[in-house]
């Protein structure tokens, strides 16, 4: 009887241990790789009016803002090393709450581009340059590295996409955020003005990009 035990339980062991080693091996490197070199190799540019960036600020106060920037071009490249490389220019002359309409608006509008903020009319355009490679992911989203351009400044930056692809189409999600006091974007900022009460801006401006891409003939 102690025999039979004995060899059941090593069987039951074996099998559990077995499946574990298979759970374990489904989420290997090695198969999130196959996985994301389905992503067909190629030049892909970006299509500007199919595509989103989404910003938004807060205030200490709890209050904040959002709205969005026109793109004005993109690009990504996907190489046979699954080495991927990109660049978006951003105009920020088109800066545009959302949240709010009317005067409030169009003021916060005004604001956002004067030389308090993003200075538009010296510096009219932002540029994100980023790469990675596809193995580098977490849950499906690839880490890149990359380099932040605004008002003639520019920072290293790190960020996740959720890449897709669609039939020659090119679907990447990215959430960013980017200290704007790295970038000379003062107004309000606690790390150069003192005793700004509720009337504190936080530095920190997460942005969600949307891109659809399409492949170069």
């Amino acid at each position: 009887m102690i025999k039979k035990f004995f060899i059941f339980t090593t069987i039951t062991a074996y099998v559990i241990i077995n499946i574990s080693c298979n759970k374990v091996k489904e989420n290997t490197s090695e198969n999130i790789i196959k996985d994301i070199y389905q992503i067909r190799k190629g030049s892909y540019f970006v299509n500007s009016i199919d595509s989103e960036v989404m910003w938004k600020g807060k205030q200490l106060s709890t209050k904040e803002h959002f709205g969005t920037i026109d793109i004005l071009n993109g690009n990504i490249s996907i190489n046979k090393e699954g080495i991927v490389k990109g660049s978006v220019d951003l105009d920020m002359t088109t800066i545009d709450t959302k949240d709010l309409e009317g005067q409030l608006k169009n003021k916060l509008d005004g604001h956002l581009k004067s030389t308090d903020f993003f200075d538009v009319s010296t510096y009219p355009n932002a540029t994100l340059n980023f790469k990675g490679i596809k193995n580098n992911s977490v849950e499906g989203n690839y880490k890149f590295d990359g380099d932040l351009t605004i008002k003639g400044i520019t920072h290293s930056i790190s960020f996740y996409s959720k890449i897709e692809d669609d039939n020659e189409i090119l679907l990447a999600k990215s959430k960013i955020i980017f200290d704007r006091s790295l970038y000379n974007v003062k107004f309000g900022s606690g790390k150069f003005f003192q005793n700004l009460g509720d009337k504190l801006i936080f530095d920190d401006i997460e942005v969600e990009v949307s891109l659809k891409t399409k492949q170069r003939n």
